[in-house]
């Protein structure tokens, strides 16, 4: 046998680039030859086609624990999660430059009550109802007192969210038969008619890709089916994408003769305390949604104590305060102060934070690292909507958003500022929206809270320099643009078709452009287009100049 050269050797090991793995008929070996491929150094990885009905271990199927520069590619995969004993479908844990490209990934289970109406009575002071669960979808244990959740209704035509209704809670629940309930309410005007579908979480379900203190890792062309919460979930990582991303209808249940109305238990896409933020491009959404499309935000922290220059918080880790790094300070009084992270030393279960400005901060205020609420993101080119929220929750600095079209939103199509309620940071600066179009949002009700870009700040001037150009704004029923607690910003040369306003029951025409306890917002070159011709768009004064 002649000797073996030096390169025929090195090639004998070296791992090849690329590695394909699977068998549908052997799903439960799947995990374990991913895991190998990359074991064995493959910068590709394949996935053989077909659906694979991953194993119930209790723990994620693909568990990515520090991989770095590898791409999982999936194209013409199914892999159908098992919802009550499963776990996430991929985790990827301390990864970098990870791609996961490809796959459809669904689950056993729907998560969400889907049923009809099928008779409407006046009662005294409000309404009843009696609603029947579809075959084949969950439905509430016989005998119980109470709906679950809040629900939201459907239109039976037009499978959409049903203009003028917003989240309903029932007064009363009673069953009414077999798989059969009366419901009560205590509103003044019917908001559903016999036919439409009331809709409401149900259960829990596991994320599709959850990305864990992962950085510049690749979500592409990725399609989900019977979501839960946020099948995309990110926390804490940074400068993630979304590429082409897809939230869709899935399949009727087993036993099921209705085709299903929700795709989304609650949030689309989810990111908690991102630097930079996540780039989302492409990405589309259909059916209908029970919470935001996309949230980007970070977490309040109170204050527990303060001295000049120094304050202390209970616990510094969901702010993410940092060494070097900026520090935001407020409250729902008005307060909002900025400075920079001096120094951070530890007392028991709270952390003394020293501040490079000698800043007095008002017991019970909140404080954030505003680099970590996603600060840098960009939408860009996106299809959402459909909502009983917002198409996009965001809470950070330095974003774009661009090219997107945003419709039938229950709330604002696009939401910009913080939340106490929720603990969501932060103030958002430098944030520019333009040339994207909104249809049909501000659905659940009347008043700035609804309008389709919303600019809010718990009452602190924290927001600044938010620029609002160049968008189209078609048939809003809540107005267009209001802007709340915000300075040095900028709403122009946007084109707003006046919204109709009879879908409310009311004669009350909603103010197209307005803005309140706000300084320095100007509005220039807004045309609302009505029956006869543009105009410049009307707004209310500002509250404070």
């Amino acid at each position: 046998m002649p000797p073996v050269g030096l390169s025929a050797l090195a090639a004998s090991v070296v791992a090849p680039p690329t590695i394909r793995v699977g068998d549908p008929n052997h799903p439960a070996l799947l995990a374990a030859a991913v895991a190998k491929a990359y074991r064995l150094g493959a910068k590709l990885i394949i996935i053989n086609p077909g659906l694979y009905l991953l194993p119930a271990t209790g723990r994620p199927t693909f568990e990515l624990n520090r991989w770095k520069n590898v791409t999982i590619s999936a194209y013409h995969v199914v892999l159908m999660m098992h919802v009550k004993h499963g776990g996430n479908c991929f985790q990827l844990d301390r990864c970098r430059d990870v791609t996961i490209a490809g796959p459809t990934i669904s689950q056993t289970r729907v998560t969400f009550y889907q049923g009809r109406i099928s008779s409407i009575a006046k009662d005294q002071g409000g309404w009843s109802c009696r609603w029947r669960p579809d075959e084949g979808y969950p439905f509430p244990a016989e005998g119980a007192k109470n709906f679950p959740r809040d629900f939201d209704v459907v239109n039976a035509s037009t499978r959409r969210l049903r203009v003028g209704s917003g989240d309903i809670r029932a007064a009363t629940f009673a069953s009414a038969g077999r798989h059969a309930f009366r419901l009560t309410f205590r509103t003044l005007w019917q908001k559903f008619k016999v036919g439409d579908w009331l809709v409401a979480r149900w259960g829990r379900a596991f994320q599709k890709v959850m990305l864990n203190h992962s950085r510049r890792c690749t979500i592409k062309d990725v399609t989900m089916k019977r979501n839960g919460f946020a099948p995309i979930f990110e926390v804490a990582g940074g400068a993630n994408r979304l590429i082409a991303c897809r939230w869709v209808l899935g399949p009727p249940p087993p036993g099921a003769s209705t085709l299903p109305v929700v795709t989304n238990q609650a949030d689309g896409f989810h990111c908690v305390n991102a630097y930079p933020g996540p780039d989302i491009e492409r990405c589309v959404t259909h059916g209908v949604f029970l919470d935001d499309c996309i949230a980007i935000h970070g977490e309040f922290q109170r204050v527990i104590a303060s001295t000049l220059g120094s304050l202390t918080v209970k616990d510094n880790r969901n702010a993410m305060l940092t060494v070097g790094q900026p520090i935001q300070i407020s409250n729902s009084h008005g307060f909002f102060a900025a400075s920079q992270v001096r120094a951070i030393a530890r007392k028991g279960n709270a952390s003394i934070i020293t501040l490079s400005r000698n800043i007095v901060a008002p017991i019970g205020a909140f404080v954030t690292n505003p680099l970590r609420c996603g600060w840098g993101y960009k939408v860009l080119d996106c299809r959402i909507g459909d909502t009983r929220s917002r198409g996009m929750l965001l809470k950070a600095s330095d974003g774009l958003v661009r090219g997107n079209i945003v419709r039938g939103c229950g709330m604002a199509g696009i939401s910009i500022g913080p939340e106490y309620w929720w603990h969501e940071a932060g103030y958002c600066r430098n944030v520019l929206v333009e040339n994207n179009t909104l249809i049909d949002n501000g659905k659940g009700g009347l008043g700035a809270y609804y309008a389709a870009v919303y600019i809010h700040g718990d009452a602190a001037m924290g927001n600044s320099r938010i620029t609002v150009r160049n968008n189209r704004f078609i048939g809003n029923y809540s107005g267009a643009v209001a802007v709340e607690w915000c300075r040095n910003s900028l709403v122009a040369c946007n084109v707003i078709d006046e919204p109709a306003h009879t879908a409310f029951d009311t004669a009350k025409l909603p103010d197209i452009i307005t803005i309140s306890h706000s300084h320095h917002v100007t509005l220039e070159h807004n045309q609302t287009i009505a029956a006869a011709a543009a105009q410049t768009a009307p707004a209310r004064q500002p509250a404070s100049k």
